[in-house]
């Protein structure tokens, strides 16, 4: 047989060290990896070599997936914590009651603490980091955010009724408070389905929502919620 057709016939190009298997894209253990390591040691003392060595590929291999490197990582990772939420606003409105704003504010906030509740590597903290601030990928981010920050000032000030609130700030502190779930986490709290409910819950109570509302809320989100 020729050189040629025995070069024909080899593989392509192996892994530079072989990974576990996993049900994970080439892509998603890329993130992975990252955010293992971005959370870990800092965003800024990462490197794409790390990455890749983690992943168990060469480093061009993962310019292959995001051509910008760090920053393009980063910049998915951070839209994790708030695309998924975001984009069931629309739907989480058209589905509660309208007389009932308050299962609305509660099936929202719902949602926000298992989507950063189960963040892998509970990536939601690292907009926290002062070196991701600087990111280029951290206005993108922002405005995400600040576009779920309006839908909890929304729904937040029709579930708030005679209740003295500044205008303005409802969305807030609504959205810092389903955010302690990322703290919680960082302390090594086990944050499983009765302390998701119970932030959605006193969520609900800082707008000044009674016992009897809040009820009713969360009877109402265990019909919406497997439906979003």
């Amino acid at each position: 047989m020729s050189s040629a057709a025995m070069r024909s016939r080899r593989p392509g190009r192996p892994r530079h060290i072989q990974t576990p298997d996993t049900d994970l894209s080439a892509r998603d253990q890329v993130l992975d990896a990252a955010a293992r390591l971005f959370v870990r040691q800092g965003f800024a003392a990462t490197s794409t070599r790390e990455i890749a060595d983690k992943v168990g590929i060469r480093q061009a291999s993962l310019y292959y997936h995001f051509a910008s490197g760090k920053d393009e990582i980063l910049g998915e990772l951070l839209q994790q914590s708030v695309r998924p939420t975001v984009d069931k606003v629309a739907q989480i409105e058209g589905m509660c009651p309208p007389e009932a704003p308050e299962t609305a504010l509660y099936v929202l906030m719902l949602l926000d603490v298992r989507t950063l509740a189960s963040l892998p590597h509970n990536t939601g903290f690292l907009a926290r980091l002062p070196e991701v601030t600087r990111s280029p990928a951290y206005e993108p981010y922002d405005k995400t955010r600040r576009g779920l920050e309006d839908a909890y000032e929304r729904l937040g000030r029709q579930a708030v009724g005679s209740h003295v609130v500044v205008p303005g700030t409802t969305g807030e502190w609504l959205l810092n408070h389903a955010e302690t779930v990322i703290l919680m986490r960082r302390s090594g709290d086990r944050i499983g389905g009765a302390a998701e409910a119970a932030i959605a819950a006193s969520g609900l109570r800082m707008c000044g929502a009674s016992q009897d509302q809040i009820d009713t809320a969360a009877r109402q989100a265990e019909q919406i919620l497997p439906v979003t």
